[in-house]
């Protein structure tokens, strides 16, 4: 009885690569203790926003699993999601050759930032945390030199398409989960997936098989890219403009998702499975506490860094590596 206890103790404790049962029972937990303090959380319209916040986020994450997984980490996506927002507003007409030119060149802008990404990470071995937080600081100053402030023009036409929503379940929502599948397809069906954990795990030991770690390592980042470009191409639409600063929480908010999911930094363990649950409980909790500062008339912008902060220290603790 005792070695069974602790072997439960210890799979509780020690999640195993592509566990992501233990971080959907605590969403199930915090799920039943908000819908007993906070009520009006599962009405049908609080539910499709938090639905309509969650996307955003979501979108981001997926990118962002694909670089942590292969032992990265990339602090630039939010300036990267701010600046797609600018690049959209600044050249998008209504013609619908209009609107697919400047969707096409949004996607080719995310392309183009994850590749430099991925470069610089790879080629001049610095770590990825300091690379992605320069090039951060670049695409933020180029943001600003576009628009300081928020403004631009997006079709009404695009935002009515990509906005579309029927009761709980919304457009977003689709785009979303399209991603979310073919992100599960990459990771578990293919080869390009198996090498990202594998590269996560221990890159020597891949290269020692032949396989061109730079070519993943970059590619991982390049999904990144693109993942924000579509985060920064559904922002622009749902805000109807560009913003400089519109892109800033998703960056640590997606590493929150990702690591709380149960993909540590150090890379080569979790999935997107556990990133979908990480995204759903810090959506859930930035809504609640909307809720809870609206009831009591609080400001709620403090209490959300400090708890984002939180959640991931916690997180980073529990999933950390045992020797």
């Amino acid at each position: 009885m005792i070695t069974n206890h602790s072997s439960f103790l210890s799979r509780l404790f020690h999640p195993e690569r592509h566990s992501s049962s233990l971080i959907w029972l605590v969403l199930a937990a915090l799920v039943i203790i908000v819908v007993t303090i906070v009520p009006e959380f599962v009405t049908p319209s609080n539910l499709s926003n938090v639905f309509v916040q969650m996307v955003p986020l979501g979108l981001v994450s997926v990118g962002q699993t694909f670089v942590i997984l292969a032992g990265g980490i990339d602090l630039s996506v939010g300036s990267q999601i701010s600046l797609v927002t600018l690049i959209a507003a600044n050249i998008m007409g209504d013609s619908v050759l209009s609107i697919l030119f400047s969707i096409f060149l949004c996607l080719l802008a995310g392309l183009a930032f994850g590749f430099l990404n991925g470069v610089l990470v790879h080629k001049v071995q610095i770590p990825p945390l300091i690379v992605t937080l320069c090039t951060g600081f670049i695409f933020q100053g180029i943001a600003y030199a576009l628009h300081k402030t928020t403004g631009g023009y997006i079709s009404a036409n695009f935002q009515k398409v990509i906005t579309a929503s029927w009761g709980v379940l919304s457009m977003p929502f689709f785009l979303f989960i399209f991603f979310l599948l073919i992100g599960f397809y990459l990771l578990n069906r293919t080869r390009f997936g198996r090498y990202i954990y594998a590269l996560g795990g221990n890159e020597e030991v891949l290269a020692n098989t032949g396989v061109n770690t730079g070519r993943i390592k970059v590619a991982s980042y390049v999904i990144a890219g693109v993942m924000a470009a579509i985060t920064g191409l559904y922002l622009a639409a749902r805000v109807k403009s560009g913003g400089a600063l519109y892109g800033v929480p998703f960056t640590l908010n997606s590493v929150t998702a990702v690591v709380v999911g149960g993909s540590p930094l150090s890379g080569g363990e979790g999935g997107l499975a556990g990133t979908t649950a990480g995204v759903v409980i810090v959506s859930m909790l930035n809504n609640v506490l909307n809720l809870i500062s609206f009831r009591f008339n609080l400001q709620s912008t403090f209490y959300k860094e400090i708890l984002t902060g939180v959640i991931l220290v916690i997180a980073m603790l529990f999933y950390r590596k045992r020797s």
